[in-house]
C-alpha cells in the first residue's frame, strides 16, 4: 500500500500514513493524462483575438490612383493588404478552443496523476489547514517546515478560506487549491501535492462512491 509523509499543523513530521489503492496504487497511463492536461489547456484559451480584412477596415472606397498610364500596378482600394492602414491577409478571427473529454476518462486521470505522485514519493498528508487572518510569513515558515519551499507545491484543501488562500497566493512556486477545483493539470504541474487529512478522506470517499456505483451498473 502507498504510503505519504504525514505532518501536524506546524509541519512537525507525525510518522506516515497510507494512501489508499483506490486512489493512489493504480497504473498511471500516459494517454489519460496527457488527454486530461491537453483538454484543461485548450478550455483555457479564450479564442477572442480578431484581425480586421480588407472588407472590415474603414476608409478606401476611392479608387488610389486611375487605372492606366502611371506605370504602377493597378489598385483598386488603398484598404487592400500590400498598404499601410490596410485590412490583414490570413489573420486570427475568433474561434472555440474548447475540448470535450468524458466525465469517467477525467476522473481516471485525476487519480492516476496522484498515483503517480504517491509513486514517486510526493504526497504529504498534513493534518489542517486553516489561518485565523492573512499571514504570509506564518505560511513561509511552514512551508519550509515540510521541506518543500524550494519546490513547486500544490496544496489542496477540503474548504476555501479566504484567510489561508490568501496566506499562500504570494508565495513563488505555490498554489492552493480546493478539493472541488482539483485536477489532472495542476497535479502534474507541481513537483509535490500537500493534502489536508479531511482532503484525503473525500477524495477517496468519492472515489469509492464511483466505483460502488460502477460495479453495480455493472
Amino acid at each position: 500500500m502507498p504510503k505519504a509523509n504525514a505532518f501536524n499543523l506546524t509541519g512537525q513530521s507525525t510518522g506516515q500514513v497510507d494512501l489508499p489503492e483506490i486512489l493512489f496504487g493504480l497504473k498511471p497511463r500516459t494517454h489519460h493524462i496527457w488527454r486530461s492536461v491537453t483538454t484543461h489547456l485548450s478550455n483555457q484559451r479564450l479564442g477572442t483575438v480578431k484581425t480586421k480584412r480588407k472588407g472590415e477596415v474603414s476608409g478606401g472606397g476611392k479608387k488610389p490612383f486611375k487605372q492606366k498610364g502611371t506605370g504602377n500596378a493597378r489598385q483598386g482600394s488603398s484598404r487592400a493588404v500590400q498598404f499601410v492602414g490596410g485590412g490583414i491577409a490570413h489573420g486570427p478571427k475568433p474561434r472555440d478552443y474548447s475540448l470535450e473529454l468524458p466525465k469517467k476518462m477525467r476522473q481516471q486521470a485525476l487519480a492516476e496523476s496522484l498515483s503517480d505522485k504517491a509513486l514517486r514519493g510526493k504526497i504529504m498528508v498534513i493534518e489542517s489547514l486553516k489561518f485565523d487572518a492573512p499571514k504570509t510569513k506564518q505560511a513561509v515558515v511552514l512551508l519550509k517546515s515540510l521541506g518543500v519551499n524550494d519546490q513547486k507545491c500544490l496544496i489542496v484543501i477540503d474548504q476555501m478560506n479566504a484567510a489561508t488562500t490568501k496566506s499562500f497566493r504570494n508565495i513563488p512556486k505555490t498554489t492552493i487549491l480546493s478539493r472541488s477545483n482539483l485536477n489532472t493539470y495542476e497535479v502534474m504541474n507541481h513537483e509535490v501535492v500537500v493534502l489536508t487529512q479531511n482532503t484525503l478522506k473525500e477524495l477517496t470517499e468519492a472515489k469509492a462512491k464511483r466505483s460502488s456505483r460502477k460495479e453495480k451498473g455493472s
